[in-house]
């Protein structure tokens, strides 16, 4: 892909604008969620697309869907030169939804091994396990070099993608932890590397779960649970038992919505689209640009060498001639005075300059003479009165 140039990244509070993984448990309704998420969006089916992969066909009983069968990579990669070749010209679709993922790593393993056998013939491969030299190095070919870079680029081409899929418990641990430290999780079917690939390119991960109540009865001589109602929740947060979770800023989705009737759709665009639109900075307004000052280059201080009695000329005045002022009237007022004994010793004559020079050394640590600036206000006094002032 070209090079772009950098830019300010606005949230557009629209669902074709976000990629989605949304799992869960067998017949829970997620490809139907997909077909009436288009319908509600869009009113038109065709705005959608759904990717059946490989051996699974679970869109038979679906009325009113755009769907696509592939049973191979290559027609996976054939299907995406179409998408991006002819949009605006034979499709306007937006969303693109692959049913199931399980069933796309399938499709992505056969290719791993094909290339792992043609690269290696010497060692030919039948499974997953053995491909790439093994020791999971083509599961994670699969995974980042055909599965990641195939929905990224459909992603940075404009298509919104969601990959379906199905759930199982799991042991989850810690890194680290004991094996009795483990806890069950409901989460992914698939193994760590794919899992990975999903999280990276994907913006949400939804996980859907049939609650259900259960009741114990007697049946005949034996007690036994029955099922007396069921919940069914698509979980946008995670929990302690449901993993699940996205880049919606905190707050801003609910843990979990309930479907509680026929077509959820609108409501979960609701959820998804407020979501978005709640994450976007409130109350930020970029800043005016600051022009530049430019940078005044401090000259060094040179201190002033102090001479003796003797060794100052008679028409330079034995002080600094700067003084430091602060910006109340008092110091004001010394700094006037100070300013009015340094003219009048100019115009001195060499017998009252010596009885100033005298004072300053009389107040000096005898090696250097005192500052007229550090006089003490007596002896200033005496200063101004040599000086007729």
């Amino acid at each position: 892909m070209a090079f772009v140039k950098p830019q300010i990244n606005t949230i557009k509070a629209d669902i074709a604008n976000i990629s989605i993984y949304l799992r869960s448990t067998k017949k829970f309704g997620k490809t139907t969620l997909f077909r009436d998420v288009i319908l509600e969006k869009y009113g038109d089916p065709s705005y959608g697309l759904l990717v059946g992969c490989g051996a699974e066909v679970g869109y038979k009983l679906l009325d009113n869907l755009n769907c696509v069968q592939v049973t191979s990579w290559e027609d996976l990669v054939e299907l995406k030169k179409w998408l991006i070749e002819t949009n605006g010209v034979e499709h306007h679709i937006k969303i693109v939804a692959f049913d199931t993922g399980d069933e796309l790593v399938l499709l992505a393993d056969k290719k791993t091994i094909a290339i792992s056998n043609k690269e290696n013939p010497q060692k030919p491969c039948r499974s997953i396990k053995a491909a790439m030299g093994g020791y999971t190095a083509g599961e994670k070919y699969s995974a980042n070099n055909l599965i990641k870079p195939y929905l990224s680029d459909l992603q940075q081409h404009g298509f919104a993608t969601w990959v379906i899929a199905h759930t199982k418990l799991k042991t989850i641990k810690d890194k680290g932890a004991l094996e009795e430290d483990g806890y069950q999780q409901l989460t992914s079917n698939l193994s760590a590397d794919y899992e990975a690939a999903f999280g990276d390119v994907f913006d949400v991960c939804l996980t859907g779960v049939i609650d259900r109540t259960l009741e114990t009865k007697q049946v005949g001589n034996d007690k036994k649970n029955v099922v007396t109602d069921t919940e069914r929740r698509l979980y946008f947060r995670g929990t302690p038992m449901i993993d699940a979770g996205g880049r919606f800023a905190a707050g801003t989705v609910p843990e979990y919505m309930v479907f509680d009737k026929d077509n959820m759709a609108a409501d979960f665009i609701k959820i998804v689209e407020g979501g978005m639109k709640k994450s976007k900075l409130s109350g930020f307004k970029v800043k005016a640009k600051v022009e530049d000052k430019p940078v005044v280059e401090e000259k060094p201080v040179v201190k002033p060498v102090v001479n003796t009695a003797a060794e100052v000329e008679e028409d330079e005045p034995p002080f600094d001639a700067d003084s430091s002022a602060s910006e109340d009237e008092e110091v004001y007022s010394l700094a006037e005075r100070l300013a009015a004994v340094r003219e009048a010793f100019k115009n001195a004559g060499k017998e009252l300059k010596d009885q100033v020079k005298a004072i300053l050394i009389a107040n000096g640590n005898g090696q250097e003479k005192a500052k007229l600036d550090n006089l003490p206000v007596e002896e200033l006094a005496k200063v101004e009165a040599i000086l007729g002032l």
